[in-house]
């Protein structure tokens, strides 16, 4: 009797199906290493790290570039850009042609001061010109008579003088044939030497006549045209005693009634012009010091933006604020309303291409550093801010673009440098 073997329980084995199962064996174990090389690393991570946190109850922003705009948000209402007030020029009467709220146009006749004091001391003024111009033509006159009598007693002298040169020649030559005494001879040297004097002196009156006509005649002239300076200046006063509109707009205040007496400098009335708008804002105190005039600003009404400048701001503090002046760049816009409310930004600074944070209460208590999540665990990071705007704040230094950084109020104990973050 023959004992049964095994060999009826064995099977052929190819060499390829033995190689594919060493491979799977091989790969399986590499897995099976990974995945508990990746379990070691992270329990060590878990017990370095301070703390586990749950994703969902962070607040976790990206770091971005952008350009910053520092800016003061300030509430305002729209103001009357010109609203001159018109001033009686002198005392007198008022009569009135306008009403409160009539539209008006630009040199239109709105009243008319009467005075009566004015109307006199121009009409003196007047009379009194009219007598220097007489003034001056009948000293003319005069100085014409005065210049003919001088020229004829020039010519008389003129004359005499002449006659006696013949004289003196013949006296020669009867003196020379013993015809003329000694005395009579001299006699009539004397007479030609004293009509040689009296030509001289005819020649320098007439001269000094024709001086002293010459500066009557500029001084009366003087006067002529001091007096029509007098003249000009009252005719320009009474001519402003036209109350001419200087703009185009509305009659506001009438401050005078109709045929009402009035003093020099009272105020009549104010005129609006209804095509100038500007925005008077109310800015913190806070931001005086960074205020200047020229700044630009954007203005909020009725959800549109409109392009403004900074052209003024109030020395004096009133509850915390001071008073600024907006003004449109270009016209202003349409159907706008005396004292409607708005909301004006005032640009104080713009940065171009820098790394911008999104601004919460986080960085209100900023101690200066942040947490920076990278593979799921946050490690701090000691970083620098900079400039800040109403919706972001600069970062100077300590992080990059793309980087997330966690900005909610954190309560690590002993402020942890890591920590992981769960799903």
């Amino acid at each position: 009797m023959t004992i049964a073997d095994t060999s009826g329980q064995d099977s052929y084995v190819h060499r390829s199906q033995v190689w594919n199962r060493r491979r799977w064996i091989i790969a399986i174990s590499i897995l099976l290493f990974l995945v508990f090389i990746w379990g070691v690393a992270a329990l060590v991570r878990a017990f370095s790290a301070g703390a586990v946190l749950d994703r969902q109850q962070l607040r976790i922003v990206e770091i971005k570039r952008g350009d910053l705009v520092r800016e003061v948000t300030a509430q305002g209402r729209i103001v009357v850009a010109n609203s001159p007030t018109l001033y009686s020029p002198e005392a007198g009467i008022a009569e009135l042609y306008v009403k409160a709220g009539d539209k008006v146009e630009k040199d239109q006749l709105l009243a008319v001061v009467v005075s009566p004091e004015l109307g006199e001391q121009l009409a003196r003024e007047k009379s009194e010109l009219t007598r220097l111009q007489m003034d001056t033509e009948r000293q003319k006159i005069e100085s014409q008579q005065a210049l003919l009598q001088l020229q004829q007693a020039q010519a008389l002298a003129e004359v005499r003088l002449k006659g006696m040169q013949r004289e003196e020649r013949r006296a020669e030559l009867s003196y020379g044939k013993n015809i003329m005494s000694q005395m009579d001879y001299e006699k009539v040297k004397d007479d030609l030497e004293r009509a040689h004097v009296e030509f001289k002196h005819a020649n320098e009156n007439l001269l000094l006549l024709k001086t002293s006509l010459n500066f009557y005649d500029r001084a009366l002239a003087s006067q002529s045209e001091s007096q029509h300076l007098i003249i000009k200046a009252l005719a320009r006063r009474s001519e402003a005693l036209r109350i001419l509109s200087p703009v185009k707009g509305m009659v506001g205040n009438v401050q005078v009634e109709n045929k009402q007496a009035v003093m020099a400098n009272q105020a009549l009335m104010g005129v609006v012009d209804l095509t100038a708008y500007e925005v008077e804002a109310s800015i913190p105190e806070s931001m005086t010091s960074e205020l200047s005039p020229g700044m630009p600003a954007a203005i909020q009404i009725a959800g549109t933006e409109y392009a403004g400048t900074l052209t003024a701001i109030s020395p004096e503090v009133i509850g915390g604020s001071v008073r600024g002046r907006i003004r449109f760049e270009g016209d202003s816009p349409p159907q706008l309303r005396q004292n409607q409310r708005l909301t004006a930004r005032i640009h104080l600074e713009k940065k171009q291409d820098v790394l911008l944070v999104e601004r919460g209460p986080y960085f209100d208590d900023f101690r200066g550093y942040v947490y920076r999540i990278h593979d799921g665990v946050a490690h701090r990071v000691d970083v620098s801010l900079g400039s800040k705007s109403l919706q972001h704040i600069e970062v100077l230094d300590g992080l990059a673009a793309d980087d997330q950084i966690i900005v909610s109020s954190l309560d690590i104990q002993n402020s942890a440098a890591t920590f992981i973050i769960s799903d």
